[in-house]
């Protein structure tokens, strides 16, 4: 694993760059843009960064790795994602010029760069290293539902979506939850966490029998230094192609409460226009079910991803999601993650309470998406 912190980075999102196209490199960008010396898409050449995505301002976009080898880079990270493990043959080129150079290449493609005999062999010559964020861990080992004994708060972001901000928002709430007090570490379970954090596994590169035994192990090694562990989702229960991905997630972190991701004003998987989002309060009951399987979990609040919208226009999405759901709801970039850090808090000291015998456990009744602070029960979803 190489660490990506202080070093001179070009993030290579050729034909793509965007708030909503490259993901990887976005995500990135809003959390260690200081490390970014130039952003590689030849449509967008000229421009500036900040212009494109709102932060990251003075960070240039060039034409190509030719162009930002001015910058003396030390990596260059590959920003995009792709829907199989082929690697674009104009990409070559440029993969291989870094190599050239002795530049470092770190990539999230479920293409394996390492083991491609042309960049293996340039790799060699120069000194320069590759690593495949996509390579599973070299001990895997199934799920043995462990996490029942371990004292730490688990915490686990799920979707209604893919792209809907649940990394985002567990890297929100971790850094709120620290400024509050809490001993609070974030779990990455994808490329982008994982350049952002320094730790983690990409676990839709692990076989779909150890999705869970990897979490569970990332989340027991993370309780031996933190008392909150926000562990980052990945996919959708009801995505057509990620659910696999997002249940074995689920039942591997075992968590004790749940944060719903959504974005507004979404009404289909993307790229799926004949898979409709299921309601927010049909996921949110779902969800619960599926986690119940092991031990009780509660959606505490929803995370709305606003986009572009103006500040305005999301406090008026942010009401009418909690109108609907009776859940704490925030968009984490527009106001802050703290709506959802007390919210857990609170759910904290009730499962405390419980154990210790001095507050009744709720009955089993009770809706799953009954608000804590109200007197009456929402419908349940038919």
């Amino acid at each position: 694993m190489l660490c990506l912190k202080d070093k001179r980075v070009v993030v290579f999102a050729e034909g793509c760059f965007g708030p909503v196209t490259s993901k990887v490199a976005t995500s990135y960008l809003r959390y260690r843009h200081a490390d970014c010396v130039a952003v590689v898409d030849s449509r967008m050449a000229g421009k500036d960064v900040g212009v494109i995505l709102g932060y990251g301002h003075g960070i240039p976009i060039v034409d190509s790795l030719e162009s930002a080898l001015r910058f003396d880079p030390q990596i260059l990270l590959i920003g995009v994602g792709l829907f199989s493990n082929d690697l674009p043959i104009a990409w070559r080129s440029q993969i291989a010029l870094a190599l050239k150079r002795g530049v470092d290449v770190v990539s999230g493609l479920h293409f394996r760069i390492a083991t491609d005999p042309e960049f293996s062999a340039l790799a060699a010559a120069s000194g320069s290293r590759i690593w495949d964020t996509k390579e599973p861990p070299e001990v895997l080992a199934t799920s043995a539902a462990r996490l029942g004994d371990i004292d730490s708060f688990v915490v686990h972001t799920v979707g209604s979506d893919c792209r809907v901000g649940k990394k985002t928002s567990a890297i929100e709430i971790t850094e709120a939850a620290m400024r509050k007090g809490f001993n609070a570490g974030f779990v990455a379970t994808g490329q982008s966490g994982i350049y952002i954090s320094g730790t983690g596994v990409a676990v839709d590169a692990v076989p779909a029998d150890f999705i869970a035994g990897v979490t569970e192990a990332m989340v027991l090694e993370s309780a031996t230094e933190h008392d909150w562990i926000i562990v980052e989702g990945q996919g959708s229960i009801s995505h057509p192609a990620y659910s696999g991905v997002t249940l074995g997630l689920l039942h591997g972190a075992m968590p004790e409460a749940l944060v719903l991701c959504h974005e507004a004003e979404l009404e289909h998987h993307k790229g799926w226009p004949n898979a409709p989002l299921r309601p927010l309060n049909e996921l949110v009951a779902v969800y619960e079910q599926l986690a119940s399987y092991l031990r009780p979990a509660k959606v505490v609040g929803v995370s709305v991803h606003c986009g572009q919208l103006s500040r305005e226009q999301a406090a008026e999405v942010v009401a009418r999601i909690e109108r609907e759901t009776g859940l704490p709801t925030t968009d984490v970039i527009h106001f802050g993650a703290d709506k959802l850090v007390d919210a857990l808090a609170a759910h904290r000291r009730r499962l405390l309470a419980e154990r210790d015998g001095t507050a009744r456990p709720a009955s089993p009744a009770r809706c799953a998406h009954t608000r804590d602070d109200a007197d009456s029960v929402s419908p349940c979803p038919q």
